[in-house]
């Protein structure tokens, strides 16, 4: 029963964005629906209440007389706004998040090209096979698909790969995570085919920890394409849940 509740929290977590957008649209039909058959109620109690006073209501006397009736249709309106709003800071919140990561790319890459001009000189242009020179840590080659150049977030470099490559060591790697139960952060560097990185071995992720704390059951790695200011196409990997020092304390 915790696990289920812990896989629908993350799925909500993940998807709230979603979520919120889907209920905004159905509010609005919700909404519009609640309201015409709200109308005939509100037009028979106006006329009504005119008969009993004897007199035209004023527009005041008319929102007294139909708040009650049209009640359930503010609601389900306001309910709708707030979902749309909801929806649209968590949106410009994930668009944030990616002009920063963008702008730390953009930064990184500079470091990556003053590199190439020390070593081939200020005219040179980067290529795939520069890049096997200056980056030590590519995998050797499994895939006949053309290499790109990726760059891990959380570690901050860059590496040379191909599509095929990389899913299928995110895939490897979370076939071991869920069959032993955890995995290192180095552990997805080797399957990556890159160099492992000082204090790796001792982060990582459980499925224990992600289940009882972190809210995931696998580890999700996501993938954006950008293009620097000088056309090179990028693909940024990251990682909405990142590894942490304790995801073996709930095995001790």
């Amino acid at each position: 029963m915790n696990k289920l509740l812990s896989k629908t929290g993350c799925f909500i977590k993940k998807n709230v964005a979603t979520i919120l957008t889907g209920i905004g649209t159905a509010g609005v039909v919700i909404t519009a629906v609640s309201a015409i058959k709200a109308t005939p109620k509100a037009l028979y109690s106006i006329e009504e209440a005119e008969k009993e006073k004897g007199d035209k209501l004023s527009n005041k006397e008319k929102i007294i007389t139909t708040t009650h009736i049209y009640l359930p249709t503010i609601i389900i309106g306001v309910s709708t706004i707030a979902c749309i709003l909801g929806a649209n800071i968590l949106n410009k919140k994930q668009q944030a998040s990616l002009i920063s990561a963008y702008a730390l790319l953009q930064k990184s890459y500079t470091e990556y090209r003053d590199k190439v001009n020390e070593m081939y000189g200020d005219d040179a242009i980067v290529d795939k096979e520069m890049a096997k020179d200056i980056y030590r840590d590519t995998k050797p080659e499994v895939s006949s698909e053309e290499k790109s150049l990726f760059y891990d977030m959380f570690s901050k470099r860059y590496f040379e790969s191909n599509k095929v490559d990389v899913i299928a060591a995110e895939y490897h790697f979370n076939r071991n995570f869920t069959l032993r139960g955890y995995a290192t952060l180095n552990e997805l560097y080797e399957f990556l085919g890159v160099d492992k990185i000082d204090g790796g071995d001792s982060i990582g992720w459980s499925i224990d920890a992600g289940l009882a704390f972190y809210g995931y059951s696998w580890v999700d790695f996501e993938h954006d394409f950008v293009t620097t200011d000088d056309g090179m196409e990028v693909c940024l990997i990251s990682m909405p849940f990142a590894p942490t020092s304790d995801y073996l304390d709930s095995w001790l």
